[in-house]
């Protein structure tokens, strides 16, 4: 889920967001603006694979192993948080 501190602005370039962990801003852009599209509300990580694959017309496995550096990542810089 998107952290609830992270301050975010799409347009045209794009979804770019200061998380709660860095200074400078994370810019997501092409498949980055699905998964925070995504993210507006919790789901299970299984989820978000099956949602993207879908969209993308993408195997759920490329997806897995493409997002799972994505959003450590992400997570790291405190833009998302997990909820229970």
């Amino acid at each position: 889920m998107r952290a609830t501190g992270a301050l975010w602005r799409a347009g045209d370039f794009g979804v770019v967001v200061l998380g709660t962990r860095r200074d400078d801003p994370v810019t997501l852009a092409g498949t980055g603006v699905a998964v925070w599209d995504e993210l507006a509300r919790p789901l299970h990580v299984h989820e978000l694979v099956d949602h993207l694959a879908a969209r993308f017309g993408a195997p759920t496995s490329v997806v897995a192993d493409d997002l799972g550096p994505v959003l450590d990542g992400l997570l790291a810089d405190g833009v998302l948080e997990v909820v229970a």
